[in-house]
């Protein structure tokens, strides 16, 4: 089994997006890196990994030109207010079941009799848990003990512009933690089935999303993630009802005629209701670089 549950480890995909891995480069290559033409000042959307291994860190000088003509950075949280100790302090309270209640009693049994099946620790230490609280605290995909967000393409923006940029973020920690702790059961359950279902396929799946990022494909990167099972979209409306309440702030920012980069994860571009689909529908002129 590729996937295994591990007592409070966090499963990487949900930081964000996926860590990706060097690939050979495509002859036509395009980048995870779009310019808004008709904005009033240089504005820029790029598709970030998450996270990476050291050994698959490259050079990431293909982006410096447009880091360097911009003067606003915004994040998907403002990397200068986002305690991973406040997020948590706010997610535990939301995570289990009030008192007298289970995971089995609200789960369907093919869904509870898979996490008895992957689990590597005692039933006691999840069963109070929400389905999307074991996705979060406890799955972890095999192969990502290396992968690091400091080999990240965010950490490489924030090193590069921290001393003289101004930074912001597309939701606040209280937004990103209500995208979870306002699931109901339904939806809860399906954002746990599609985490497994992405670490059973790991590690393929992360080379695939690998070569599909640095192809600068944001649509085979959807086709990669966007769901297969019927009542499996969980993970994935989770994305995209996230990238659908950023749209005013990237508007304003558009507007606000300052040169600006916005850096989401690779996951939030791509798809009929991905943010560059989204902003083509608002009448901006996407351009991929």
């Amino acid at each position: 089994m590729k996937y295994r549950i591990v007592s409070l480890s966090i499963f990487a995909a949900l930081s964000g997006s996926l860590s990706t891995a060097a690939v050979a480069a495509p002859i036509a290559r395009r980048h995870f890196i779009w310019r808004i033409k008709n904005a009033p000042a240089p504005f820029y959307i790029v598709g970030s990994m998450h996270a990476l291994r050291q050994s698959d860190y490259f050079a990431l000088h293909d982006f410096d030109r447009a880091i360097n003509e911009s003067h606003v950075f915004i994040f998907e949280r403002d990397p200068t207010a986002n305690d991973p100790a406040v997020l948590w302090r706010k997610l535990l309270p939301h995570a289990s079941y009030s008192r007298g209640l289970t995971i089995q009693q609200k789960v369907s049994p093919t869904t509870f009799a898979l996490l008895r099946r992957i689990s590597r620790i005692p039933q006691s230490a999840y069963e109070t848990q929400k389905p999307w609280a074991i996705a979060v605290l406890n799955l972890k995909a095999q192969g990502m003990d290396t992968v690091k967000s400091r080999f990240s393409l965010d950490h490489y923006v924030y090193e590069n512009v921290r001393h003289r940029g101004r930074f912001g973020g597309l939701e606040t920690i209280d937004d990103f933690a209500r995208s979870f702790t306002e699931m109901n059961d339904r939806e809860s359950e399906s954002f746990l089935l599609q985490a497994i279902e992405y670490g059973q396929r790991s590690p393929e799946l992360l080379n695939e999303t690998i070569a599909a990022w640095k192809a600068g494909s944001p649509q085979r990167i959807y086709e990669l993630y966007a769901p297969r099972k019927a009542g499996a979209s969980g993970y994935w409306r989770w994305v995209e009802n996230r990238s659908a309440r950023w749209l005013p702030r990237i508007d304003n920012a558009i507007q606000s005629r300052e040169p600006t980069m916005v850096i989401v994860g690779a996951l939030h571009l791509g798809g009929p209701r991905g943010l560059i689909a989204r902003l083509r529908e608002r009448g901006y002129i996407v351009e991929q670089m």
